[in-house]
């Protein structure tokens, strides 16, 4: 029964705390490799320690991710997570590691690093059970920043697995049983400068065309099904008298589903500018595909709820706007359940914090998800 992990890992409390406190205190943002690979560097020799099979993977440009297995971990679940924060080096100084009132806070210590150490604790506690499945964990280095430099490593890990488990924080102490797809379009206008004030019919004003397909994305977008198309930053012009000649627009694109994600990207590139002299280019689109719920992930869902009720915890289950690394996982059809990572708040936000009491309470999960369920 589930409930005979929560008597492993409640007096593991400490060590828990301090691995976190070890973790958060290396700081790791997305972009900074060697910073990065020295956090995997860590988890590995941490785990090496504790009789788990743990090695570095090479994500050229991003830093290394951390690939550590059980019994092989084939044909098992696989931990996924990841070990880049938002934070820039330095955060430390104005917010620094600290308990107070059962929450510790810290740069990256919801967002996820809470959970990677959840994850490391699940796991060892796997490699000393003779009965267990197999599991993995993998931790990639750039997650932050859309997962480029690590997608094909994860693709090629989760197909090798039954399912995939998810470290990202709580939403709220429910699980993530689907997330929006997302992406950014960049989209560019070219046209002709002329004098504002002597010919300006001689222009072709690429700034005014940029704002007519500002106008079509709200045209496009669905809001009450859930699909935003958000203009987010537009440069333009060069003097304040001349006619732009260029202009650049991004577009954040969210979206539940796949038909409705090509049926925006569609859309977007099917655009015609007003003024045929502009010209148009559109790069970019949704590169996270949607997290749909299937059968298979509802009953990974429901079989982490039957052992979450277990041990007096009730795991609902939220739809979210973000996306994780588990939109990969899910949309190539591997059974996919998100948000185990432990209770918090403050995401990418200074008031980021985790709640130190649900460290043992999300390790015990996961540690039964992965030995029994």
């Amino acid at each position: 029964m589930s409930k005979r992990w929560l008597t492993v890992f409640e007096p593991e409390l400490p060590r828990l705390v301090s691995d976190l406190e070890s973790l958060v205190r290396l700081e790791s943002p997305t972009g900074d490799p060697e910073r990065v690979s020295r956090a995997a560097r860590w988890v590995r020799d941490r785990l090496c320690e504790r009789g788990v099979v743990a090695e570095l993977r090479p994500c050229p440009s991003a830093g290394d991710a951390l690939l550590a297995s059980t019994h092989d971990g084939g044909e098992g679940t696989l931990l996924l997570g990841h070990l880049d924060t938002v934070w820039p080096v330095g955060t430390l100084g104005a917010m620094p590691w600290r308990i107070d009132g059962g929450r510790a806070f810290g740069p990256g210590v919801f967002d996820m690093k809470a959970g990677v150490v959840a994850g490391m604790a699940a796991l060892s506690a796997a490699a000393s059970d003779s009965r267990a499945h197999p599991a993995s964990l993998l931790l990639v280095p750039d997650e932050e920043a859309g997962s480029a430099a690590s997608r094909e490593l994860t693709l090629d890990v989760a197909r090798r697995h039954r399912r995939v488990l998810v470290l990202e924080p709580s939403q709220d102490g429910a699980a993530k049983v689907a997330r929006k797809g997302c992406g950014t379009f960049r989209v560019r206008f070219q046209g002709r400068a002329a004098h504002a004030g002597l010919e300006p019919e001689k222009g072709a004003s690429a700034l005014a065309e940029m704002a007519r397909f500002v106008a079509f994305l709200e045209q496009v977008a669905e809001p009450e099904e859930g699909t935003t198309l958000t203009a987010t930053v537009a440069r333009s012009g060069s003097a304040a008298n001349v006619v732009p000649e260029s202009a650049e627009l991004l577009v954040d694109a969210r979206a539940w589903t796949t038909d409705e994600a090509e049926r925006v990207r569609a859309r977007i590139r099917g655009y015609r500018p007003s003024d045929a002299r502009v010209v148009l280019t559109v790069d970019g689109g949704l590169d996270r595909p949607p997290l749909e719920p299937t059968a298979a992930s509802q009953g990974l869902y429901e079989a982490a709820r039957r052992l979450a009720g277990e041990m007096g915890l009730e795991l609902g289950a939220a739809r979210v706007g973000g996306a994780s690394d588990g939109n990969l996982t899910a949309a190539a059809g591997i059974p996919t359940l998100d948000g185990l990572g432990p209770r918090g708040g403050g995401a990418h936000a200074r008031d980021e914090h985790v709640l130190v009491a649900d460290l043992p309470v999300r390790a015990a999960l996961l540690a039964g998800l992965v030995t029994e369920a």
